[in-house]
């Protein structure tokens, strides 16, 4: 059926919802106009704001357009010729490239989109164009029980949670000790985290039986599904890329239309569009090039459409902590995803995108989220996707039953929102890092969030590979585009945000083992920490950002944020008191660090029963990058977690190849130094003051050379060696020329020589 077809008239339509917008004196004869224009090949797109006395009637539909160049609207390419795309119905498009790029549409105001958004002084009345789109009918919306707050649980999960940042706090303060074992004890937070660890496995392996019991039984029942699959990326790598999408071609469940966006519209970013074209090239893909980016779109008009906060700063707290949006958000929500939804819908009406199997987007450049979105809404409203929305990153690659095992999960409970699967890394073989990270993802999915899943709160739906149910999707992705940190958008941490908001609503997320993906791990050190700054920026960001959460679901969510959030700072604090306080057994640092790697060894030696696999006891040794990798960077990512700047994770090897400036690699790894400092410091006093000797001091030394080590690669380093090597090459060439005459005999004497350069034959001899 066509787009247009379910354009219903005008008195059907209208649904007369008083919608709110208080305005800043707003004059009643006054139009404000948000123009977002992309450069002179997009569309220029308007969001009018005008009084009701002032504002021209305008019928009934999704989107207003000229109609004098509705014929060439829209090209496909052939070499370097734009040609007037024919009108079509529900036959496949074989365009393969569109683009709106007409000279006369554009002077003709052909292609600008109004959305009609009617805001004037406090108490006017705005109406929202409707469109033919029920959710409730749409999606699968499964029967729910009404979302209440349990207070005895509320007030339960509050008090447990301080009680027991409180109680660690004192029981550090006053070195409390639980069990006393001669040479070494066992303070409050060690038991906490022997009690956590052994909850956790038990957990684990409680959920794998309770998800093989719950995929049995959904076996037996047949049913209809649609999921749609959103894979985005930037500047990845072609070989990687082309393999993720092949995989996605070869799911047991044939999934409604697969989805690419490419963030990005310049040439560099068209090799991954055009990779996408060529490998589903049987079902005939286009590639659709994006004017605008729709997350602004919703975000320009949620924005320019919400009141001014006047509210006192106690009134404002609480709405934080009950989680209660500002006066006039959800009417300034509404207008946005109303626009949004138009513009999708006459994308569809012009593009015939609900018909489409596969289907590439590119758009400007933005972050993984402004992709996502943009992936999203096209599921959502123009394929109409029923049933759920598989996301995945474009360096994975993804097992065949995957779309059947996850769909299965999020079935098997109407309060379901969302599900998660293993995770491991297909390059593991490249270097002892990406080893020591797939050892690390085994304990992350198959001990840590199996546990979650227990309990039904997963804190974190991985990015490689989740899904989420399409009519809560369609019910977070406006809050979720919306997130600020400080006043500033937010860049990163999208997919533990997703999994925040359906939290907030009292929905469970669930991990299934029976399938998995392969991603991709850094292989250098200064890499891995740029992408361990990113997720521990989102971990700290989110960790408390939702206090409705801890009161829908169990304590264990609240237990675990807890420790993990105090960990660092209890390890950093125990370190530092071994190496630099005093204490009557002068082992004691070196009885610790035994005591450590032998829990490391024993949470191993568990992890290779249940996996049977050897490399898992390389975890052992993971505690060296965490404490001299990961245990500063989360400090650093605390100190700077409202620096949003994306560090991007384009994966290209002209990408690869791009050198960082010494400032830059400074802004990675330059806390690394000061803690090698710190560190290598304290080991010296401490062998100083061990052996008597203050020459051990000269330990701290040691910092100096981990430095270098990390600043190897920046430009302005690998120039400094360039010009050092020339140096001692140039040294070393007069002293074994001394004459020019001599040099050049030489190499006339050996043909097979390349001739050195002319400043390696000495000075040419006057007269």
């Amino acid at each position: 059926m066509e787009i247009a077809d379910l354009i219903q008239p005008q008195q059907r339509l209208r649904s007369n919802v008083q919608l709110f917008s208080e305005k800043n004196q707003l004059q009643s004869t006054r139009s404000s106009r948000t123009a977002l224009a992309g450069d002179d090949r997009h569309l220029t797109w308007y969001i009018e704001a005008t009084p009701p006395s002032t504002r021209p009637t305008t019928p009934s539909g999704s989107v207003t357009s000229s109609s004098s160049c509705s014929s060439l609207n829209i090209g496909y390419c052939k070499g370097d010729e734009v040609n007037p795309r024919p009108l079509v119905s529900a036959q496949r498009l074989q365009s393969r490239f569109y683009e709106s790029d007409d000279s006369i549409c554009r002077a003709q105001g052909a292609n600008i989109v109004k959305t009609p958004l009617e805001s004037s002084h406090p108490g006017a009345t705005t109406s929202v164009v409707p469109t033919a789109f029920d959710s409730t009918t749409v999606f699968d919306s499964p029967t729910r029980k009404p979302l209440v707050i349990d207070p005895f649980r509320a007030v339960f999960n509050v008090m447990f949670s301080l009680s027991l940042i409180g109680a660690l706090i004192a029981g550090y303060a006053i070195s409390l000790r639980v069990f006393d074992l001669g040479i070494t004890s066992v303070g409050l937070y060690g038991t906490l985290f022997l009690i956590e660890y052994t909850t956790q496995v038990s957990c684990a392996i409680a959920n794998r039986i309770t998800v093989d019991r719950l995929a049995h039984r959904q076996a037996k029942k047949v049913r209809e599904t649609e999921v749609s699959i959103a894979v985005v990326g930037y500047r990845e790598d072609e070989q990687a890329w082309r393999h993720c999408l092949r995989s996605l071609q070869h799911q047991t469940l044939r999934p409604k239309c697969v989805i690419g966006v490419v963030d990005g519209d310049d040439e560099p970013d068209l090799s991954m569009a055009n990779a996408f074209v060529d490998e589903f090239q049987s079902m005939a893909a286009p590639l659709i090039r994006l004017p605008i980016l729709l997350s602004d779109l919703h975000r320009n008009t949620y924005f320019s459409n919400m009141p001014l906060d006047t509210r006192s700063l106690l009134a404002k707290a609480g709405s934080y902590l009950s989680g209660r949006y500002r006066p006039g958000h959800a009417e300034a929500l509404a207008l946005a995803r109303q626009a949004v939804m138009n513009q999708v819908l006459e994308w569809d009406r012009k593009w015939s995108i609900s018909s489409m199997e596969a289907v590439c987007f590119s758009q400007p450049h933005g972050h993984k989220r402004t992709a996502m979105f943009t992936a999203f809404s096209i599921s959502l409203w123009a394929l109409r996707t029923r049933d759920g929305v598989f996301t995945t990153d474009s360096d994975t690659l993804v097992q065949e039953d995957a779309l059947d095992e996850m769909l299965t999960l999020l079935h098997s409970s109407p309060n379901i929102g969302g599900v998660t699967a293993d995770v491991k890394i297909w390059n593991r073989a490249e270097s002892l890092l990406t080893r020591l990270c797939a050892a690390r993802y085994w304990f992350a999915f198959n001990i840590e969030r199996a546990c979650q899943s227990t309990w039904r709160c997963v804190g974190c739906l991985s990015g490689p590979m989740s899904m989420y149910r399409s009519c809560d999707l369609d019910t977070i992705l406006g809050p979720w585009n919306l997130q600020t940190l400080g006043g500033k958008s937010t860049t990163f941490g999208d997919d533990r945000h997703l999994t925040n908001r359906l939290l907030a609503l009292g929905l469970k997320t669930c991990y299934t083992h029976r399938t998995w993906c392969e991603s991709e791990s850094p292989t250098t050190f200064v890499r891995w920490i740029s992408q361990q700054t990113r997720w521990s920026k989102s971990f700290f960001r989110e960790a408390f950002w939702f206090p409705p959460s801890f009161a829908f679901h169990s304590p264990w969510l609240l237990l675990e944020t807890t420790i993990q959030t105090l960990y660092p700072f209890i390890l950093v604090a125990t370190i530092f008191d071994l190496l630099f306080g005093s204490s009557n057994n002068q082992w004691r640092p070196l009885i610790w660090v035994i005591v450590m790697f032998g829990l490391a060894l024993v949470k191993c030696i568990v992890a290779l029963c249940i996996s049977c696999d050897p490399w898992l006891l390389l975890f052992s040794t993971y505690s060296f990058i965490y404490f001299f990798g990961l245990l500063p960077t989360k400090l650093w990512a605390l100190v700077t977690m409202n620096y949003t700047g994306w560090g991007t994770s384009a994966r290209s090897s002209t990408e690869r190849r791009r050198e960082q400036s010494v400032w830059q690699r400074t802004f990675h790894v330059g806390h690394l130094a000061i803690w090698y400092i710190a560190i290598f410091v304290g080991l010296g006093f401490f062998i100083s003051r061990l052996c008597g000797n203050l020459v051990f001091l000269s330990v701290g030394a040691v910092a100096f050379l981990l430095t270098i080590f990390l600043y190897w690669g920046s430009a302005e380093v690998v120039q400094c060696g360039v010009q050092i090597k020339k140096c001692l090459a140039r040294i070393g060439v007069r002293r074994k020329s001394p004459s020019g005459a001599w040099a050049a005999s030489a190499w006339a004497a050996d043909s097979s020589l390349e001739k050195p350069p002319k400043a390696y034959l000495g000075r040419p001899e006057s007269g």
